[in-house]
């Protein structure tokens, strides 16, 4: 059925617009006018704009919610995508509700018709193919709505960690660069004309100043060519490892990592996805090619019979925390559930690990930049102070 790109006007003079599939244009006009929309533009979609749009997790995870409510109250399926559709604000989630319900009246599956609209991640798709066969589709979008908020809670958590000190550096940084390549050298000339030997700082710093104002373009466009030909020329598992390896915040990377993929495991696992599937889709959320390839390695192994507790101890810098709950949650019935207890501790040992990290982080950048700025003002201080003497 052919979708068709809508612009207009409700019934209060708000602007609207958004797709909606329909037989015929005459019928989406029908369809609109039902629903007190004016439209002032309505062509066929091409279905290439889908493309342009990226859906947020929160989005998501609001629109699953209201799906989940919309047929608990004994909405189909396909009236309550066209339900939501009107009451979005995104264009990528409505043209997405839009093409899936348009796939689901072509005679596909809900999971199928998702994956047509190219704009949902694969690891709801894997879950509501499950929840389909055991007739549980309603409490697994709920519980997938709640991953969604929790994942994007705890990734603005470690924004919001990393902005302060990094701010905090840009602005010492571009401070620094004024003063050494516009003030200092200004000032200083006039300490250059009086032929008298200058201090050694005021040497050091003059230099410094000149050769930053001569050469800092240069030395941008080094960097940058250097950055770039690093990324091109380094395969991106060496990337990846390295990464790993970072003193302090390498550890915290991987614990980062870890909890994603217990969360994803859990959600699959208690959402009955086969384990093998369920690891195959939670290798998905891990982005480090390194990890990725031993956690293929962990599905191999768990599909020629071996424990997951067991295949998971081949895997360099695996946490004997997360080993534990593993073979725990196999020996209990209960893994999905000891999953989810270790992902929640990780996520509170991580922001513990970064409150720690940027509590030593930031008086450390000032201090640093306080020596630095110090250095700056004394070397421009030393030569006024013994102005009189180079006068002489």
């Amino acid at each position: 059925m052919p979708l068709y790109e809508y612009k207009g006007y409700n019934s209060a003079g708000k602007g609207v617009s958004g797709v909606l599939d329909a037989p015929s244009r005459s019928e989406a006009f029908t369809r609109l006018k039902a629903r007190s929309i004016h439209p002032s533009h309505l062509a066929e979609d091409s279905g290439a704009a889908i493309k342009k749009f990226r859906i947020k997790k929160d989005e998501l995870a609001f629109t699953l919610e209201q799906l989940s409510t919309l047929l608990h109250a004994g909405l189909p399926l396909t009236q309550a995508l066209e339900s939501l559709s009107f009451q979005v604000e995104s264009e990528g989630m409505k043209r997405a509700l839009a093409r899936t319900r348009s796939s689901l009246q072509e005679g596909l599956s809900f999971p199928k018709a998702l994956e047509e609209s190219r704009a949902f991640p694969d690891l709801m798709i894997h879950l509501i193919e499950s929840a389909e066969a055991v007739g549980a589709l309603e409490p697994v979008l709920t519980r997938y709505a709640g991953f969604l908020r929790t994942e994007a809670d705890f990734t603005r958590k470690l924004l919001a960690s990393l902005t302060y000190p990094l701010i905090i550096m840009l602005a010492c940084l571009g401070l620094l660069i004024f003063m050494l390549t516009y003030i200092s050298p200004t000032l200083l000339e006039i300490f250059g004309t009086l032929k008298k030997t200058l201090p050694l700082t005021t040497r050091i710093l003059m230099g410094t100043g000149i050769f930053l104002r001569v050469s800092l373009p240069y030395i941008v466009v080094l960097i940058v060519i250097a950055v770039f030909v690093f990324v091109r020329m380094v395969p991106r598992k060496t990337m990846d490892r390295l990464k790993l390896r970072v003193p302090v915040l390498g550890n915290i990377y991987l614990q980062v990592m870890l909890t994603r993929w217990s969360q994803t495991l859990a959600l699959l696992h208690a959402g009955g996805v086969s384990m093998v599937k369920a690891l195959a889709a939670s290798r998905e959320v891990l982005d480090n090619v390194y990890l990725q390839e031993y956690m293929l390695k962990v599905e191999e192994e768990v599909e020629r019979g071996k424990s997951l507790s067991v295949a998971l101890s081949a895997v360099p810098g695996m946490p004997d925390l997360l080993l534990q709950m593993t073979e725990t949650g196999e020996r209990s019935g209960e893994l999905d559930k000891l999953l989810n207890s270790a992902a929640e501790f990780y996520q509170k040992d991580i922001e513990r690990r970064l409150a720690v990290f940027l509590a030593v982080l930031e008086p450390a950048l000032i201090i640093g930049m306080g020596v630095v700025v110090g250095f700056v003002v004394i070397s421009i201080l030393l030569p006024i102070f013994d102005l009189n003497k180079l006068i002489k």
